[in-house]
């Protein structure tokens, strides 16, 4: 049943921004490959019933994951043999104890690699997106609708009706917040860049770098407000 069921700006900043907006964000334990876990499951599937499904076999998680293939899902092997690792050890029935993170220096963040890892499920290797799902980053306008309007959805999910490129969407785009401040603004960085989409960058624009997420992560905003502060900023 549990399978069955996973498959099946003063008045504006009021509305947007928000200190509970990730106050009822479900948190997986800590262990390898988790932002796998976040970034190819939480677009489709509350992460509670991921976590009411701990102790399922590793032969019914990849069977989920195949299922999800009919639903736009592209994921490589490699990706799905970590995800269905991971579930299996840290949703198992004798997770191991989680150990304190060891402190070491940040190593440079491969933009186009974390495109890859976090958000090629959706948006697609080309960026392109699937018609009538998932938006498409190619040739994106909003990439470049203020400075910080990209990093808002990155942080805080999307949710409302938006137009792209002609296309209508009316979705919701999780938060992928478990992104470090250096990874968003790479990842930002490599969007804004490819396939042609600098040929859409304004004059004198400044790129966001590490300092400008983190700052823009502790004024937290609902789903809902970045959609507000999207139609705010024409």
């Amino acid at each position: 049943m549990r399978l069955a069921f996973l498959l099946c700006t003063a008045a504006l900043a009021a509305a947007v921004f928000s200190p509970l907006a990730r106050a009822d964000r479900i948190e997986l334990p800590a262990g390898p490959n988790r932002d796998l876990v976040y970034a190819k499951c939480r677009t489709c599937h509350d992460l509670q019933y991921v976590k009411e499904s701990a102790g399922i076999t590793a032969d019914n998680w990849e069977a989920l994951i195949e299922d999800m293939g009919q639903y736009g899902l592209r994921i490589p092997k490699e990706d799905k043999e970590k995800i269905v690792k991971y579930l299996v050890t840290y949703l198992g029935p004798n997770p191991p104890k989680s150990a304190p993170a060891a402190e070491s220096p940040s190593p440079a963040v491969d933009g186009a690699a974390m495109y890859a890892r976090q958000c090629s499920a959706c948006h697609q290797a080309h960026g392109g997106g699937l018609a009538d799902t998932f938006p498409p980053l190619a040739g994106n306008t909003d990439l470049y609708r203020d400075r910080m309007f990209p990093v808002y959805v990155v942080l805080n999910g999307l949710t409302g009706p938006i137009t792209v490129k002609g296309m209508k969407f009316n979705g919701t785009m999780p938060p992928f917040d478990h992104l470090s401040d250096a990874e968003i603004a790479a990842v930002v960085g490599y969007v804004r860049a490819a396939w042609s989409n600098a040929e859409l960058r304004p004059a004198g624009f400044v790129d966001v770098d590490e300092a400008a997420v983190k700052k823009a992560r502790a004024r937290p905003m609902k789903n809902t407000g970045v959609h507000a502060y999207r139609a705010a900023h024409h």
